[in-house]
């Protein structure tokens, strides 16, 4: 076998086994309880012109591909990121200086974010270990636009076959 196709071969199954391992949620706090939240809010962030900060993300673990685990709250309607600790899944994870990537400290307003926010609750339905992929018998989908909350939704799941 050449090198080559060596090469793409472990690509391929490093990505694979990459995103076929459940993932490590991030939190959110929404109507003073807090969640699992099956949505990653701060990836939408990184564009070609402002770059994911690969040495302050490290992957260290299956669980966690994207390095950090953030913690998020609504508050007066508006989704605020209040914490980043390190994704490698450790007991206790090491808070990371997001400065680098804000400018300030943390609380920030995620004015950048637009889309639906998943809360799984309830009973688990079905374990899938890929992602987010679990279905549990309920979810929050929160609508989020430029950071502002514009709509809360409520789906009742069945149990898949």
């Amino acid at each position: 076998m050449n090198k080559t196709v060596l090469t793409l071969t472990a690509l391929f199954i490093l990505c694979n086994s990459l995103f076929a391992t459940g993932q490590r949620p991030e939190r959110i706090i929404y109507n003073g309880k807090e969640y699992s939240l099956f949505t990653d809010p701060l990836e939408s962030l990184f564009t070609e012109e402002n770059p994911r900060p690969a040495k302050l993300f490290v992957y260290a673990c299956t669980a966690s591909r994207r390095g950090y685990i953030a913690t998020w709250k609504i508050d007066n309607g508006k989704l605020i990121l209040i914490k980043i600790v390190a994704g490698d899944c450790s007991a206790e994870p090491a808070d990371l200086d997001v400065r680098s990537i804000f400018k300030k400290r943390l609380p920030v307003e995620a004015i950048w974010y637009s889309g639906v926010l998943r809360i799984p609750g309830g009973k688990l339905l079905k374990f899938i270990n890929a992602g987010y992929a679990s279905v549990y018998e309920e979810e929050i989908l929160l609508t989020i636009e430029k950071g502002v909350l514009v709509k809360e939704d409520i789906k009742k799941n069945s149990k898949p076959h």
